[in-house]
């Protein structure tokens, strides 16, 4: 019940924030600054903790790494300005037998903005990928934001 509240709560804001969101190809990155902003208010009434925030351009991917304990479930939320039309993350643990990253969670969603609720089955280090399948037209670059939040 907590997910799909903090799921509605998400896309309301976004969408309401990014009808007027400027060009990403401009100079301004107040929209994506302000629309943080009004997530991390929602997160505070909400009594979660927010762990970790993270502004940035992305042109395909981004990866960023974190740690993440089996004491907590995760909200994982990715957002981008209206440069994108699908942006998904991606959670990866690494697997020392096979010496590579290994999947556990993904979001699919084919809109802008992405969430993963996640619950680690061991407490180590993740990646965390932010993933632009697709531009809006007349695109090639996005300004994105990503939050880690537990309760």
């Amino acid at each position: 019940m907590k997910v799909k509240f903090l799921a509605a709560a998400v896309l309301f804001i976004f969408a309401a924030e990014f009808v007027s969101a400027q060009c990403i190809n401009g100079t301004k990155s107040y929209p994506i600054y302000k629309a943080g902003a009004q997530l991390v208010n929602e997160f505070d009434n909400q009594e979660k903790e927010i762990v970790h925030i993270q502004y940035d351009l992305v042109f395909d991917s981004k990866e960023t790494f974190r740690d993440l304990t089996t004491d907590w479930e995760y909200s994982i939320i990715a957002f981008a300005d209206d440069g994108v039309k699908d942006i998904d993350l991606k959670i990866y643990i690494w697997d020392d037998l096979l010496e590579t990253w290994t999947l556990v969670a993904q979001d699919n969603s084919t809109e802008s903005i992405a969430m993963i609720t996640y619950q680690p089955e061991e407490t180590a280090r993740h990646k965390i990928e932010v993933i632009v399948y697709e531009f809006n037209e007349g695109y090639t670059a996005a300004r994105y934001g990503l939050f880690v939040v537990h309760d």
